[in-house]
Formats: C-alpha cells, sequence, structure tokens
C-alpha cells in the first residue's frame, strides 16, 4: 500500500486530516502509528476546527520537518534553507489546490463551515462531499518526496 492510499485510508477510518497524514508517515518519522494520531489530534479542520491552515499542510510540513531538521540549535542560514524547503512544499500544495486554507478548500467544494464548529459525523455523505482525501494524500506523498 502506498503512504498515499495509507494517509487516505487513515482518514476514511475517521480520523482527521492531519492524522491521516501524520499517521501514514509515522514509521519514517520514528513515531508508532498511535503516536502520530496523538501529535495530530489538534491539528486537523484547519488547526483545531478553526478552518485557518489546512491539517494535511500542517502535518506535511511537521513530516518534513521531523525528516530534515537538526536536532540542535540552527545557524541563520540553515534556517533561512529550512524554511525555504518547507514553504516550497507548501507553494506546491497552493499551486496544485489553490490555497492552503482550510476554510477555503472546503468553499470549492460548496461546502460552508464556520469555524468553531463542532466535527460532523463520519458517514458516507460526509467522505462523498469532503474533498480532504486528495489533500491528505497529496501531503503524505509530498511529506515523503521531498529532500533537503
Amino acid at each position: 500500500m502506498t503512504v498515499e492510499d495509507r494517509a487516505v485510508d487513515f482518514f476514511t477510518q475517521g480520523y482527521s486530516c492531519a492524522q491521516s497524514v501524520l499517521a501514514a508517515c509515522a514509521e519514517t518519522i520514528g513515531l508508532t502509528e498511535a503516536q502520530a494520531i496523538q501529535l495530530g489530534s489538534a491539528l486537523g479542520a484547519g488547526i483545531c476546527g478553526l478552518r485557518d491552515t489546512c491539517g494535511a499542510v500542517l502535518a506535511m510540513v511537521a513530516v518534513w520537518g521531523a525528516r530534515f531538521a537538526p536536532t540542535t540549535p540552527m545557524d541563520a542560514k540553515t534556517k533561512a534553507n529550512l524554511y525555504a524547503q518547507a514553504q516550497a512544499l507548501v507553494k506546491s500544495f497552493d499551486e496544485t489546490y489553490g490555497t492552503h486554507n482550510c476554510k477555503a478548500l472546503l468553499q470549492q467544494a460548496s461546502i460552508e463551515k464556520q469555524a468553531g464548529v463542532a466535527p460532523e459525523a463520519r458517514t458516507a455523505a460526509y467522505y462523498a462531499k469532503r474533498p480532504c482525501a486528495k489533500f491528505v494524500a497529496f501531503c503524505a506523498k509530498a511529506a515523503l518526496q521531498a529532500s533537503f
């Protein structure tokens, strides 16, 4: 199973977009699936339901950072390079989907969601109208394909 398939599988089990990307990439970044799911628990729905930055995008950048960021304090040049590389990942998402803002992504699919609203029940209708599965697939793949 590809990392994209794994991410979509987690999403369709009811995990958030962020949890799905992190869980699909967990082994690569030295986490268990359970740890990854816990780590992403408040990042979904555009950062804890605020409909801001897409949780899948947040998870993509987190996975990338776990793969390439040094574990010691960085000099300014290294940090600037790290940021530039992570920004390129986000830009690739934006070029593909037009934005990385959760609310705007849902509006493109004619879904009007307000910030702070409780999560919806995960039903067949929920998944049928949501574009999020393609976002988690993209982000999981991009996080593991990117190199520093």
